[in-house]
């Protein structure tokens, strides 16, 4: 057994559950930990949600002050200090604001820098155009690129790295066995959350955030009640983030038709109890929530500001914003009524043969890793 094995220090905000945090966990589960292990640079002093996790596989959690953008000069000093006293061979950057800063100071103390794109530019805001101002210089700064997408990478770096050597696609695997379709389990879900086993169920799994687009999902609902009132609709994702939407859901009198679940550890198990998958965002990098609930075999209805990427079966279909919520709705109904005879069980294989298993992802990140640090720059 390896006693030193390369030691990857990952510098995300924090290690909630969220998108680029799962998929990063994913990985640490996964990979050979005699070879590879995971270091965490963070922006809180707060636990959060893998934190205990990560310590009990050997991983370190570090913190800096959060990066503000007026707090330039402390977060580049704080860098620099934290670079000089932990030496990593790889630094693998998940925060796209502050990358230039991280990475650069990171290279100076001798290691390889990797930037990481997990998403696709969001619509224009100022706090979007300051991001992207933000997080331009990266692009000459970082020695690998990795993203989700063709598309996250395009934004994110420009084309001439997106054709670059140094530019790779990592997918965002998942376990999919675990998420295969099971009838008892969509039948216990069901019962725990007072659910006819016959009922339409729509199911959304994200952040409350306005790019998830909560409120169209709302009237994507709404019209379907018209045709179908004994539907219901499942939400997934943090609490205290959910207010305005159950305000909406009380003041459209519709409360006890959605189920509002909070953060669950068993999404696996809670994608069985659904009949159609809703993913209305504005714009989204590789969405690991299309991927798993293609994975348990749902039928998907998803916006075009998702890359193509994400459609990996048959069963999932694309429709932009501008067709409005009635087209949705007719659209998800037509896919509940499709659905009912067929066996979604086997739609882990159709995961596995797009190369988004976690198997997958993690051998193609391991050898990357392996080869980056085998050139060893710090002395």
């Amino acid at each position: 057994m390896n006693d030193n094995p390369v030691r990857i220090l990952h510098v995300i905000g924090a290690m909630n559950r969220g998108g680029a945090e799962t998929i990063v966990m994913n990985l640490y589960r996964c990979i050979d930990r005699t070879k590879i292990q995971f270091d965490f640079l963070v922006g809180t002093d707060e636990e959060c949600d893998y934190d205990r996790e990560i310590r009990e596989l050997g991983g370190c959690i570090y913190s800096l002050p959060r990066f503000t953008g007026t707090n330039y000069r402390a977060y580049k000093k704080a860098c620099r200090d934290f670079f000089r006293s932990h030496r990593y061979p790889i630094v693998h950057g998940h925060i796209g604001s502050s990358a230039a800063i991280y990475l650069s100071e990171a290279k100076k103390a001798g290691a390889f820098a990797i930037a990481h794109s997990h998403a696709q530019h969001f619509p224009l805001s100022p706090g979007e155009i300051a991001f992207r101002m933000l997080s331009f210089p990266t692009r000459f700064i970082a020695d690998y690129f990795i993203a989700c997408s063709q598309q996250a990478g395009l934004d994110r770096y420009g084309r001439k790295i997106a054709e670059s050597a140094r530019y790779h696609i990592l997918k965002n695997g998942i376990d999919s066995a675990s998420y295969r379709f099971d009838e008892q389990t969509r039948k216990r879900i069901r019962d725990e959350l007072s659910i006819p086993n016959d009922a339409l169920v729509y199911g959304h799994v994200g952040r409350f955030d306005p790019i998830k687009n909560h409120v169209f999902l709302i009237d994507v609902f709404e019209a379907t009640l018209e045709k179908k009132p004994d539907a219901f609709l499942v939400l997934a994702g943090r609490e205290d983030a959910a207010r305005s939407i159950r305000k909406r859901c009380e003041n459209d009198g519709i409360q006890d038709k959605v189920r509002f679940l909070g953060l669950r550890e068993d999404i696996c198990h809670v994608l069985s109890a659904m009949d159609v998958f809703i993913f209305p965002s504005f714009k989204e990098g590789l969405p690991m929530a299309t991927i798993e609930a293609q994975a348990s075999g749902l039928p998907c209805l998803i916006s075009t500001g998702v890359p193509s990427l994400a459609q990996v079966g048959d069963r999932t279909d694309f429709l932009p914003l501008s067709a409005g919520a009635r087209a949705w709705s007719d659209a998800a109904i037509e896919k509940f009524e499709d659905g009912r005879s067929v066996d979604r069980a086997n739609a882990v294989d159709d995961i596995r043969n797009a190369g988004f298993d976690i198997d997958a992802s993690t051998a193609w990140l391991q050898d990357f890793y392996l080869d980056i640090a085998e050139k060893g720059r710090i002395s």
